[in-house]
């Protein structure tokens, strides 16, 4: 399964207010709200990774958008499970580092490259969030377009590796809550306090830094593979590899 996602949360606003025609630059940005390109959520050429890594997302937007939507960060891998029991003792033992090329692909959750996250599930969500839908129906929209909505709170530029995007305030509370069926009967509060135990939170394989596409043009995913892989898995190519993963398990 794949999300699709667009580059910034003002794209949605941007998007009915006409900009999609008179800002060419939104195009690259806002592919989602903008009808871009209809996304299949593939990679249509093996060079994707190396074309995103030599910055060509940037430089040539309309063709790598369409062709490498998930090194360019445009689709987000959302089916992330380990593919071997011993991946929790492999990550504990310092498998993560140690041998990151084997585990970020074999055991993505267990590595944190496949993190809870924030994705909208339906490609209307900007359009619905943009005539009041959260407001209005907030029981099914925040749980289809959570990001749209804004239930879940993004992580900032270098946060922790250990840090989940998407996550419970309260624990302990969420959960009496979201047995006690208030995630339905009270979403406009509850679903933003409990995103996880509401069942928002999806895991989904993404840069977790704003600072990926240059890290990678950088050539950090080779120097640095140990921390790059994990952090930075849609710019370094992961995301990619675990997408044709995917497709020889269908």
């Amino acid at each position: 399964m794949f999300a699709q996602n667009d580059k910034s949360d003002n794209c949605g606003n941007w998007a009915r207010q006409g900009e999609c025609a008179t800002n060419e630059g939104l195009a690259a940005l806002c592919p989602l709200s903008c009808g871009t390109c209809n996304l299949e959520c593939t990679e249509t050429e093996p060079m994707c990774s190396a074309w995103a890594q030599d910055g060509q997302c940037e430089a040539n937007p309309v063709h790598m958008l369409e062709t490498c939507p998930i090194s360019c960060g445009i689709c987000s891998v959302t089916e992330c499970e380990d593919k071997k029991f011993q991946c929790p003792q492999w990550a504990e033992a310092n498998g993560c580092n140690d041998n990151p090329f084997f585990m970020v692909k074999y055991c993505p959750k267990s590595c944190d490259v496949c993190r809870s996250t924030c994705v909208d599930q339906h490609a209307d969500c900007p359009g619905w969030t943009g005539d009041g839908e959260c407001y209005k129906n907030p029981t099914f929209l925040y749980s289809k377009c959570p990001k749209s909505c804004g239930v879940c709170t993004e992580p900032e530029a270098g946060a922790s590796i250990k840090t989940a995007p998407c996550a419970d305030f309260n624990t302990t509370q969420c959960h009496i809550w979201a047995d006690s069926d208030q995630c339905n009967t009270n979403p406009h509060s509850v679903m933003k306090q409990c995103p996880e135990s509401c069942g928002v939170c999806k895991p989904a394989c993404v840069d977790h830094d704003a600072g990926c596409n240059g890290w990678a043009y950088a050539g950090k995913c080779h120097d640095e593979p140990a921390f790059m892989l994990r952090v930075c898995p849609a710019s370094c190519g992961i995301c990619t590899a675990l997408e044709n993963k995917l497709k020889e398990e269908l």
